[in-house]
């Protein structure tokens, strides 16, 4: 008796939101009595690690050390199926019985991921289901590959520049200060691409320093919550370049280059809760004990989908915008390409860890070089009537004043006709008339000047 359990074109990865599709097949020797043929699904993420801590035995009374497990789990999917459906007493013939199935992913899954404290796995087992007696497995795992589109990542595309400085001290001296300076184009890569960067380091010291280093890590953090909340992480080398050292009182600068090794695994665990993966480029300038180095690092994406626009490993970057001439007329494109495509549900699609190719440009038809361009709205210049006709406004348009005419035609202006009055005739109007006038007619106007001070206190006086 055994059991298998076969996928149909599967390649060796897929992606979530994916129909999985497959059989599993059944053989036996002799008739065999079973309950019935089960298919289940499951994609779990689990962390797990020990550590020792100290307690206190009341018991002997002494301090004692003990090993504490510390796990996370996260499950993602886990469904059952039944294939076919026995009984206590149902017999199957033997030969070879095969029962087809498919599922179909979640949309939002990590990607299967194996790390040191903690694993994303993705699973498929077939059961045959015997009554009063061991049950046949077949169990088969699935390498979940969940594309990462730094298009859709803000800030991937802006340049990062960082500087960074310190004093070098020997017993009571003290020496000018060393700095370093390092500038990348972007900080969203994908495998296979360089990592271009510009690195300046300024020695006013009077000490050496022995070699500049740039490496780019990845950094994993692991998260248990049980029996607490406890982290646990893990460094894992990418890329090293490393260049010279710099004499005291001396400066250089570099560009260097760190290749994304296209054969290492660049999971995706964004939708993971439990486990995050980060990656940084590590810029340092090694100087002699006792001195410390002095250490630059820069948060950098790594992902699946490149960003649109920024050059791959191999594909000439041209000279230098100063020294770029100025473009042709056939040189501008109409139009720039859609982002590479997503996978396709149920077909085959390559891996994400394959970089889709520049765009061409070569079935893009362009205008004739001497074309005149075309005004996207309309001008004055307008064709005028002929044989002298005289020129018809068309329905709607304003009414031109005719000449020596004050008003323009009755009923087509806002204004009264002509000859009407332009205000409302007496006592109409909105404001009523004083009863009488303020003034009298012909009343004489006193222009005798006011008292002094001195003739107001002798007229006082006098009373």
């Amino acid at each position: 008796m055994s059991i298998e359990v076969f996928l149909d074109n599967y390649g060796g990865a897929c992606f979530p939101g994916q129909t999985i599709a497959g059989r599993v097949e059944c053989s036996f020797n002799k008739e065999k009595n079973l309950r019935a043929v089960k298919i289940k699904f499951k994609g779990r993420a689990e962390t797990e690690w020990y550590e020792s801590e100290s307690y206190y035995d009341h018991s002997s009374k002494k301090h004692r050390t003990r090993r504490v497990r510390y796990s996370g789990e996260e499950v993602y999917f886990d469904a059952e199926y039944i294939l076919l459906q026995g009984g206590e007493n149902f017999v199957l013939p033997p030969g070879r019985h095969s029962y087809p199935f498919s599922y179909i992913l979640p949309a939002q899954l990590p990607s299967s991921f194996e790390g040191v404290h903690g694993n994303i796995r993705y699973s498929i087992k077939g059961t045959i289901d015997r009554p009063w007696k061991f049950d046949y497995e077949s169990k088969i795992g699935l390498n979940i590959v969940s594309p990462l589109d730094l298009n859709y990542l803000p800030g991937l595309r802006e340049p990062k520049a960082f500087s960074d400085d310190k004093h070098l001290c020997c017993c009571w001296c003290r020496s000018g200060p060393l700095t370093l300076q390092v500038s990348i184009p972007a900080t969203g890569y994908c495998p296979d691409q360089d990592v271009n960067v510009g690195a300046c380091v300024m020695n006013l010291s009077n000490v050496s320093v022995e070699n500049v280093v740039f490496k780019i890590y990845r950094h994993v953090e692991f998260i248990s919550h049980y029996p607490s909340t406890r982290h646990r992480f893990e460094e894992v080398l990418v890329a090293e370049v490393v260049e010279g050292g710099i004499g005291a009182h001396g400066e250089h600068s570099w560009t260097s280059k760190l290749k994304i090794p296209s054969n290492m695994v660049y999971p995706n665990l964004i939708p993971c809760s439990i486990m995050n993966a980060t990656y940084e480029l590590k810029a340092k300038a090694v100087l002699p004990c006792p001195h410390s180095n002095l250490t630059i690092e820069i948060p950098i994406t790594i992902g699946s989908v490149p960003l649109a626009g920024v050059p791959l490993s191999g594909v000439p970057m041209g000279p230098p915008p100063e020294q770029l001439p100025l473009p042709t007329y056939n040189q501008v494109p109409s139009s720039v390409g859609p982002y590479p495509p997503g996978p396709v549900v149920g077909g085959a699609t390559a891996p994400p860890g394959d970089l889709t190719p520049l765009l061409s440009y070569d079935n893009i038809n362009y205008p004739p070089e001497k074309a005149p361009l075309a005004p996207p709205y309309p001008t004055n210049n307008m064709e005028g009537p002929s044989n002298g006709a005289p020129y018809v406004p068309p329905a709607g348009a304003p009414f031109a004043p005719t000449p020596g005419a004050p008003y323009p035609p009755v009923g087509a202006a806002p204004y009264p006709p002509v000859g009407a009055a332009p205000y409302p005739p007496v006592g109409a109007a909105p404001y009523p008339m004083p009863a009488s006038a303020p003034y009298p007619p012909g009343a004489p106007i006193d222009s005798t000047a006011p008292p002094t001070y001195d003739e107001t206190v002798k007229f006082n006086e006098k009373r």
